[in-house]
């Protein structure tokens, strides 16, 4: 797996040079994660696309709302081990400072998506939102990515056999609660994470 800036752009290693984007902040790489990139891979896979994961460098609630950010459950060096372990090709990782955090969606799409990182697919999930102040949602990605010729693929919600939506939220929630074999089940891995204990 190959680590970028996402500012830099993919390095074209076959002939399209085209990727499958998954949208999100990834903390904990958890078992809706991982659904998430097994399906840009059933996407990537008959084109010779490639699977890239776009993360930021730190929590984003770090940067708009310090005082009620919550702790992060991977760090950056983890992230990627963990995405590597689920097959992706390339991290694209942004920073997310004060331009980052003023980006308009329809800046993202054109300017990271479609011109940096050559998307030829995104994969989001339903909750998923971006812009600054969260100004955009899956259906003004869905006509985001339409007027750059992007395809989208929208996944449902992951939720546990007893009906949980599987989210990071959750995960530390159960965390805060001590049952950890209920985290270690939407993680989908045993808990060895020295942040999240």
């Amino acid at each position: 797996m190959r680590i970028i800036r996402a500012e830099e752009g993919v390095p074209s290693a076959n002939a399209s040079g085209e990727t499958v984007v998954c949208l999100g902040f990834f903390d904990g790489v958890h078992t809706g994660h991982a659904k998430l990139i097994g399906l840009a891979a059933e996407i990537a896979r008959p084109h010779g696309w490639r699977v890239c994961v776009h993360t930021f460098d730190r929590m984003p609630a770090q940067v708009v709302r310090p005082e009620f950010a919550p702790r992060e459950l991977t760090p950056l060096a983890e992230k990627a081990a963990l995405l590597q372990s689920l097959g992706v090709d390339i991290m694209a990782v942004s920073p997310f400072d004060e331009a980052m955090m003023r980006m308009r969606a329809g800046d993202f799409v054109r300017q990271i998506l479609a011109e940096k990182l050559r998307a030829a697919w995104v994969v989001a999930g339903f909750h998923h939102r971006f812009g600054f102040r969260n100004e955009a949602g899956v259906r003004e990605l869905e006509g985001f990515c339409g007027r750059a010729g992007i395809g989208l693929s929208v996944m449902e919600p992951v939720k546990t056999p007893e009906g949980l939506l599987v989210s990071s939220t959750a995960i530390r929630n159960l965390l805060d609660a001590g049952d950890v074999a209920a985290a270690e089940a939407m993680l989908g891995r045993p808990l060895t994470t020295v942040s999240m204990l």
